[in-house]
């Protein structure tokens, strides 16, 4: 913010020295508006007017990437959220005892396999 206020200053000697040394009356006419001011005058306003107007827009610019952002971070926090439950749920599971189906004992079971001869 510091090097934002020493360039403002900076810009503001500048353009005071330029009216100081540009003094001539200048008339703008604008539509039907029509005004008389020395023509340093009118180039620092011009000035100043520029630059509210870009600060103007800077501004819009910035509620527009705070919005996308603040939607970023609210799909982020939805995500968070669903990922714990997901979470909870897993270890939910592994924390109630699992049905155990009976195993077979071993050797009670008999396969035969066919012999090459029964093979068509």
């Amino acid at each position: 913010m510091k090097s934002y206020a020493l360039a403002i200053l900076l810009a503001m000697l500048v353009a005071a020295g330029y009216a100081f040394q540009n003094t001539g009356d200048v008339v703008v006419r604008f539509i039907i508006w029509e005004k008389t001011l020395p023509q340093g005058l009118w180039d620092i306003l011009l000035f100043a007017a520029g630059g509210l107007l870009m600060w103007i827009v800077s501004l819009a610019s910035l509620v527009e990437v705070r919005g996308a952002l603040r939607r970023k971070i609210k799909d982020q926090e939805e995500r968070i959220r669903a990922l714990e439950q997901e979470k909870q749920q897993l270890l939910d599971a592994l924390k109630t005892p699992s049905v155990e189906l009976p195993q077979p004992a071993v050797g009670t079971m008999e396969t035969e396999l066919p012999s090459s001869g029964d093979v068509q």
